[in-house]
Order: C-alpha cells, then sequence, then structure tokens
C-alpha cells in the first residue's frame, strides 16, 4: 500500500505511521515489515518510531541496528537520535559505544549528540570528552555543552571555553557563552568580556553580547559593538545595532549615526526616509 502512495512526503508519513502502530504492539513485526520497504527515505521514516520504541527496552540492540542498517543522511539522523535517547538512560554505555564506532563519520555525527545530552548531568566530564574531538564534530559538542553549562555554572563554562585556542570551536563556545549569560547576568557577562584580548573569539563574544543588548540598552550595546576590531563585522554589527537603535529613540540614534565611523553608503541606507 505504501509503495503504491504517489508524493513522497504521503509515503514518509504513512510508513512512519503504520510503523509507530505497529511497533506498540511488536518491535520485531514492525522491522520485518520496514525492511520490505525500497531503500530510501521512506525506509528511513519507519525506522524511526520502530527504533525510539526499541530503545526504550533495549536502547543498545536499537542502536546497533541504526548503526547497521540506517543510511545517507536521514539514517546518520536516525543513528543520532537513536544514541541521544540511549544517553538519556545510560550516558555511559551510549558515551563508550559511540566512542567504538568504527565509521569515523558516524562516530563524528554521535558522539555530540551523547555528550550534550551528558552535560545536562556532568558537564565536567563531558567537557573532558569534547576536548578530545576535533573539526565539526568539537565545535558541535563544545556549543552544546557551553549552552547549557552557562545556565548553572557561567564562570566554569567561561574558564573552559576560554582553554581553547583561537579557531572555530572557541568563537563559538565563546558566542554562545554570551548569549546564556547575558540573560540572567549581563553585567557578569560585560566584566568578563572586558578582560579578553582582541581577537576573532573576543569579537564573536562581543558581537553576541551587542545583538542581545541592542534591543534592551542600544546606547550599551553600540559602545561594545565599537570595540570589534574586524572591520567588516564592525560596521555589521554597528548597523543591526544603529537599526534597533532607530526604532526606539530616533534622536539620538540619527545623531550618532551622522557622526559614526560607518561607510557613507551605510548611513544613507540606516537615515533613508521611511526606514
Amino acid at each position: 500500500y505504501v509503495a503504491s502512495l504517489g508524493r513522497k512526503e504521503e509515503k514518509d508519513a504513512t510508513a512512519q505511521a503504520v510503523a509507530a502502530e505497529l511497533a506498540d504492539t511488536d518491535v520485531q513485526t514492525a522491522l520485518h515489515w520496514a525492511e520490505q520497504l525500497p531503500d530510501g527515505s521512506t525506509r528511513q521514516s519507519a525506522f524511526d518510531p520502530i527504533l525510539a520504541r526499541w530503545s526504550e527496552d533495549d536502547p543498545g540492540a536499537a542502536a546497533d541496528f541504526a548503526m547497521r542498517h540506517c543510511s545517507g543522511e536521514s539514517g546518520h539522523d536516525l543513528l543520532e537520535k537513536t544514541a541521544a535517547r540511549w544517553a538519556q538512560t545510560d550516558s555511559a554505555a551510549a558515551l563508550a559505544w559511540a566512542q567504538q564506532l568504527p565509521d569515523n563519520a558516524a562516530r563524528d555525527a554521535v558522539l555530540p549528540n551523547v555528550i550534550s545530552v551528558l552535560s545536562y548531568t556532568d558537564p565536567n566530564s563531558a567537557a573532558e570528552m569534547a576536548s578530545q574531538l576535533s573539526g565539526e564534530a568539537q565545535v558541535e559538542a563544545a556549543s552544546s555543552i557551553v549552552s547549557q553549562w552557562a545556565t548553572s555554572d557561567p564562570a566554569a563554562a567561561s574558564a573552559w571555553a576560554a582553554s581553547f585556542p583561537e579557531g572555530n570551536t572557541r568563537e563559538q563556545a565563546f558566542q554562545d557563552l554570551i548569549n546564556e549569560w547575558a540573560k540572567t547576568d549581563p553585567n557578569a557577562a560585560a566584566n568578563w568580556l572586558a578582560d579578553l584580548s582582541a581577537g576573532p573569539s573576543r569579537d564573536a563574544a562581543v558581537g553576541a553580547f551587542a545583538n542581545r543588548a541592542a534591543s534592551s540598552d542600544p546606547q550599551v550595546a553600540i559602545r561594545w559593538a565599537e570595540t570589534i576590531s574586524d572591520r567588516e563585522m564592525r560596521d555589521s554589527e554597528m548597523e543591526i545595532v544603529a537599526s534597533a537603535w532607530l526604532e526606539v529613540d530616533p534622536g539620538n540614534a540619527t545623531s550618532w549615526i551622522s557622526r559614526s565611523s560607518l561607510p557613507d553608503e551605510t548611513k544613507a541606507r540606516l537615515l533613508a526616509p521611511g526606514d
């Protein structure tokens, strides 16, 4: 029946619904049915609710199945979700399983999700694991850890983020740290920013702080944006803040824009009638 349906979206949604109903009764029957579907997104869609139900009883077996049978981009998504579900009930076992995956691409896809779940209960261990990763896997894991850790212990989160050398991981971690920290204690976040040395990671953090403050205190936001060392980024952030400032205080905003270091074309764009 599913194969006879016309549109891909309809096939995928129907396969998922049928698989979910079968899995509620018997996971193995559901798996046998799903494996008869043509390989591709429809089969992967059917696997999703089956693996979710299977993970409730035997997350290790579900993860092993996902590793063997899920392919392509949607397959990697299923693998990540299955591992993350396992980590919610037994993070140590899920982490050990993920670390021994023979496929480097699968391991790099799964580990950040498992580490992210671990960060909710043991951020120190999660941070130690993320420090051993590299490339985009490390960036993704660090982003999740810092976003979570900053809500409970921003001082520890900031110290860990600062332990990374300049690069993508440090920049993303700084940005995520400030996004969370500035929500609860903007003064402490600003004091931390004030002690940072110039560089791309500081620029990323300052940009995040300026964006966060733009609507509530645009004058503070603009002063921070002016300290960004990268010219292109500085101009971009100042334009964003100035635009927000014009919405709440057009007189002072217009005065600042007129005498600012922004390029003339940017000034003209901001001050154009009707903007």
